[in-house]
């Protein structure tokens, strides 16, 4: 009785323990992770002299057959060109082809990789740096302000990635107004007031201006090398980087060509005689009016370029000889009582300054014209012109009133009096402030992109997600929707900010073979990102498709809203 009972507890006992190995086996299995990385090229932490051609990734175990590898690469926050990428024959390696060289600087690869069933397998960051600038970077034609780029990449169309948006625009501003202003003090020594450069008066008003055009000019050559090369602000004040500008398209060219130029004016600010002497004038003048050459190029392109260069170039150097007149006669010509000398430099500039504003009327009109149209009202451009359109007017007006002041007051004075100094220079003080705010907005403008200069874009397929609990409303546009590389536009219109791992997944019709791509948007607020056509997502085969969207934001988490569209079979381009 004792042995049975024995036994009895024994069989029991085998079996809790077997049933207990049961349960901890499938556990212990869950516990290994199904694939791992094992190595990558380059190596996480390297530093490499050049941009890497590709980008290489082995694996602990072979990859399934619908297993897919994203590898999205941000140098400097700002997203790179990378290829679709392509398992090798093993199965343990996977290459990621580098579209166009990575810039000098530290990056980031983000890679993940997903099972058949769109379930995360692994995924990690490698970061690496590269020592120095590509020799030459591919620029893809598309639309004017935005940067399209090759599968696997999608980059902001309207955000600053670097940050330096606003210093671009400051350094803009400053720089411009300060090469007008001191190519009208020298073009009215150089024409009406040779006694000028006697003034101490004269030679510090000069020379403060050049070190305003220098900064200027230094702070919008810097910022524009962290807006091409994607580098941080600080490291774009290293002036090794600023050749970089020379890779990029011409009005970068030309800005760096600008601070050559203004610093040569030296030569002539800080001996101001050179500026009347005949044997050294063609210099003085000429190297500071080539600087104005330099700000008439800095848009180029549209209809009829080669007109809109000669505008650019008139208009600029018509608004200098208003503007920095008119300044020079507050600051310097009218700042005080004076002798026959300045009464003719009043004269002088009174009589130059009115085809200067004619010239500056028109010009500007034609090329309001050439890149506007009819599109005033209905672009950004357009309306911030309008604004400016009523600024210049104000202006005009004045500068009208004030000449005609000056004419009667000035026929017959011998010396400039007291009250005469005063009277012109309240006039002319405010007909140059107003030209301060009218160069502000021009700034503005540059920053914009003119509707004529936009190439008109038809998408085929339009999707818009709006959620109340995320607060996210995302428009996804996609041209043409059919086999082969297409574009796509994303728009986010909402939230402002705080928007982190928004996403785009394409799941390719049921019963069919193509692989599932998706897309991460680096845009963390509201804005335009795009992806251009040409080196677009490849949808391998025609039929129902369907687009989810996920991504978080302060007030929440969307996860895959999911929509339908249709892809024709007709390979795009054909």
């Amino acid at each position: 009785m004792n042995l049975n009972r024995w036994l009895l507890g024994a069989a029991m006992l085998l079996s809790l323990g077997a049933a207990a190995n049961l349960d901890a086996t499938p556990a212990s299995a869950q516990s290994v992770p199904s694939n791992a990385l094992v190595d990558s090229d380059p190596a996480d932490g390297a530093t490499l002299a050049t941009s890497p051609t590709e980008l290489r990734f082995t694996f602990t175990e072979r990859l399934g057959r619908d297993d897919t590898l994203t590898a999205p690469v941000a140098c400097g926050s700002v997203p790179q060109r990378v290829g679709i990428p392509e398992v090798a024959a093993d199965r343990l390696t996977v290459v990621v082809e580098v579209l166009a060289p990575f810039p000098r600087g530290a990056c980031t690869v983000s890679w993940g990789l997903r099972d058949s069933l769109n379930n995360p397998v692994a995924g990690g960051l490698i970061t690496f740096s590269i020592s120095s600038s590509p020799v030459s970077e591919t620029t893809i034609p598309g639309s004017a302000g935005t940067t399209p780029l090759a599968q696997g990449t999608v980059a902001p169309g309207q955000n600053s990635s670097s940050g330096s948006a606003g210093a671009l625009w400051f350094g803009r501003v400053i720089s411009t107004l300060a090469i007008l202003a001191l190519f009208g003090a020298i073009s009215l020594i150089g024409l009406a007031w040779p006694e000028g450069p006697e003034y101490v008066l004269t030679r510090r008003y000069l020379q403060s201006l050049w070190a305003l055009a220098l900064a200027g000019t230094i702070l919008f050559v810097v910022a524009s090398v962290a807006e091409l090369s994607g580098i941080p602000f600080g490291a774009a004040l290293n002036p090794g980087t600023w050749a970089d500008l020379l890779e990029g398209d011409w009005p970068e060219r030309f800005a760096l060509l600008r601070l050559v130029l203004v610093a040569a004016s030296a030569w002539a600010i800080w001996r101001p005689e050179r500026l009347i002497d005949p044997a050294t004038q063609l210099f003085a003048v000429g190297i500071p009016a080539l600087a104005v050459v330099m700000v008439g190029l800095s848009r180029i392109g549209g209809t009829l370029a080669p007109v809109g260069v000669l505008l650019s170039v008139t208009h600029a150097a018509a608004a200098a000889v208003w503007f920095g007149g008119a300044l020079i006669i507050t600051r310097v010509v009218a700042s005080g009582p004076g002798e026959s000398d300045l009464v003719d430099a009043i004269r002088a500039f009174n009589k130059v300054s009115m085809p200067a504003i004619l010239v500056t009327i028109v010009t500007g009109v034609a090329q309001m014209v050439r890149l506007d149209g009819g599109r005033l009202f209905t672009s950004g451009h357009g309306q911030v012109l309008l604004v400016k359109t009523v600024a210049v007017a104000a202006m005009v007006f004045l500068a009208i009133a004030t000449r005609q002041v000056v004419a009667a007051r000035m026929r017959r004075a011998r010396d400039l009096t007291y009250g005469l100094a005063a009277r012109f220079r309240r006039a002319f003080g405010v007909e140059a402030v107003i030209g301060v705010i009218v160069l502000a907005m021009s700034g503005w403008l540059l920053g914009l992109t003119p509707p004529q200069l936009v190439p008109q874009v038809t998408y085929a397929v339009e999707r818009q997600f709006v959620d109340r609990s995320s607060e996210l409303d995302v428009r996804v546009l996609i041209r043409p929707s059919r086999v082969g590389p297409n574009g796509i536009r994303v728009e986010v219109l909402a939230p402002a900010l705080g928007i982190s791992d928004l996403r785009l997944v394409f799941i390719p019709p049921e019963g069919t073979e193509a692989r599932i791509i998706e897309q991460a948007i680096p845009l963390n607020g509201a804005g335009v990102a795009l992806l251009d056509e040409a080196d677009g997502l490849p949808f391998d085969v025609a039929g129902q498709w369907t687009l989810q969207v996920s991504g978080i934001t302060r007030a929440g988490t969307l996860t895959d809203a999911t929509t339908t569209f249709i892809v024709s079979g007709e390979i795009a381009g054909d």
